[in-house]
């Protein structure tokens, strides 16, 4: 296949996706190495009870397949580069496990907890948590100054938040499903979405499809 992006793009792509990588791993490390047990049990709900129902499991793998589908046939430079293998997906993997851990560690379990201690119930908790990353998510194409494409990507990971939220609470509380679920979503689609937006090449199809016209 042959590539439809410069090295220059790679390269940048790269960057982005190492340097945040990095920054998220030192954290991820950091909170380890305060008390293991606790960070890996508590924290990543690697335990008994994470894996006492089917429900929360086959929950899981249907909102990452449900998100992925979406994904490929919204931006269809992630699709034509879906199962395209390079250094930069290898940047991609590592990103994929640590921003997953850390995304869901703080729009989940922080958040959702926090807003549990004020006694805040779950529709609150849902709703805080499925905008907040949203927005985060979002603020990125808003960057680069794509306002067309930054409310479909607000809007579907907003969405996206919502159902990982759900997730979490009728895993009761426990993360290691939703932080898998986001995992397996971030293995398919990066690094080409972030590698879409520093080419701009979110609507390549309809982009070819005006200059055929």
């Amino acid at each position: 296949m042959d590539k439809s992006y410069s090295s220059g793009a790679e390269k940048t792509t790269g960057l982005v996706l190492g340097s945040l990588s990095l920054a998220l791993t030192g954290s991820i490390v950091f909170w380890y190495l305060g008390n293991p047990t606790q960070f890996i049990e508590q924290r990543l709900g690697v335990n008994s009870e994470a894996f006492n129902s089917v429900i929360v499991w086959l929950s899981a793998f249907i909102i990452a397949i449900g998100y992925i589908m979406y994904t490929v046939k919204a931006i269809p430079f992630v699709r034509e580069h879906l199962f395209t293998f390079s250094w930069l997906k290898v940047i991609g993997i590592w990103a994929a496990f640590a921003s997953s851990i850390v995304e869901e560690i703080l729009f989940r379990q922080v958040l959702m907890d926090w807003l549990m201690s004020l006694n805040y119930g779950i529709i609150v908790q849902v709703v805080a948590s499925a905008l907040i990353f949203g927005l985060a998510h979002g603020a990125w194409v808003l960057l680069r100054g794509e306002f067309k494409i930054a409310l479909p990507v607000i809007l579907s990971t907003t969405i996206l938040g919502g159902l990982l939220a759900i997730l979490y609470l009728i895993a009761d509380r426990n993360l290691l499903a939703p932080i898998v679920a986001h995992i397996i979503i971030n293995l398919f689609i990066e690094p080409w979405l972030i590698l879409s937006a520093v080419t701009g090449s979110w609507d390549k199809e309809k982009k070819e499809d005006k200059l055929v016209k």
